[in-house]
């Protein structure tokens, strides 16, 4: 009976120390969610301010006394926001198709078909990412220059061309962790290499693409470096170039206004985060073989 209640009693302790540590670890993560929000709640409330004085005042006044919403009919206009955003959907979706399909053909290739030279060339292309895009920056711009393609998208659209060594390095090592007894029953039943890539590969790849998606679509639409280079002409500016559209000819910032397109910015970005977390979910399948 003793060793009975003994037994009851350390149970009972480790069902205590789990849950402290689940409110524990509740807490943080809260505290965390919280700290990562605030900027974006500051950045709402300010989108909403009459004037930009009323956001520079101390002490700070973060609830306005008038929600001006003409802020973000202004901002629209100001922007010119249809046109900034087809200029930002173009880049956009051009980048993330022509990237996502070189680099799945390029993984695939280093993670199923077998080289001499494979792992170091496969070396060779993870050391491409230890390179910062400073270092680049000149060289390539000076390339474009000679061809013509300076004041055109070519510069930011044609490097997506074979991907990027971050997509591959993600997509070959997901590859690998699908057994190869799947790509033998596919080529049983008459399946070529890309039947199996496209029937059985890319199906079980589902969360490491919805992953990629989210980088690559947050990447290209925040982009401001690439397009303050190569973009020359006001037609051709993307929305983050629209943002400096605010600054008057004395250099002052209407900040009230900047915040509310800054709001409009970051909206798709939050949309396509919230649909990738569904594809998470739905994407994630189980294999019967085991190897």
């Amino acid at each position: 009976m003793q060793a009975c209640n003994r037994v009851y009693d350390r149970l009972r302790g480790m069902r205590v120390r789990q849950s402290v540590g689940r409110a524990v670890c509740f807490v943080v993560a809260l505290i965390i969610a919280v700290l990562f929000c605030l900027p974006f709640v500051y950045m709402l409330l300010c989108s909403f301010q009459p004037t930009s004085a009323d956001i520079f005042q101390w002490p700070p006044k973060l609830i306005p006394e008038v929600f001006r919403f003409s802020n973000y009919v202004e901002a629209f206009r100001t922007m010119n926001f249809p046109r900034a955003f087809g200029n930002t959907l173009l880049l956009v979706v051009s980048v993330m198709t022509l990237n996502l399909v070189g680099s799945i053909l390029v993984a695939y290739g280093f993670a199923r078909f077998e080289a001499r030279l494979k792992r170091k060339l496969f070396g060779l292309l993870l050391s491409t990412m230890m390179l910062p895009w400073v270092i680049t920056m000149i060289p390539s711009f000076a390339i474009y220059r000679y061809i013509g393609w300076i004041g055109t998208r070519l510069p930011l659209i044609v490097p997506a061309i074979g991907g990027s060594a971050f997509n591959i390095f993600m997509l070959r090592q997901f590859m690998l962790g699908i057994p190869k007894g799947l790509d033998e029953a596919a080529t049983i039943d008459g399946c070529g290499s890309f039947g199996i890539l496209w029937r059985i590969l890319l199906p079980n790849m589902l969360p490491v693409l919805a992953t990629l998606v989210v980088f690559q679509f947050t990447s290209v639409w925040s982009d401001y470096v690439g397009p303050s280079i190569y973009l020359l002409d006001s037609d051709l500016h993307t929305l983050s170039l629209s943002l400096y559209n605010f600054q008057d000819s004395s250099g002052v910032m209407e900040w009230n206004k900047v915040m509310a397109g800054c709001v409009m910015f970051s909206l798709p970005m939050v949309l396509v985060l919230f649909l990738a977390q569904n594809a998470f979910v739905r994407g994630i399948v189980s294999s019967g073989l085991k190897e």
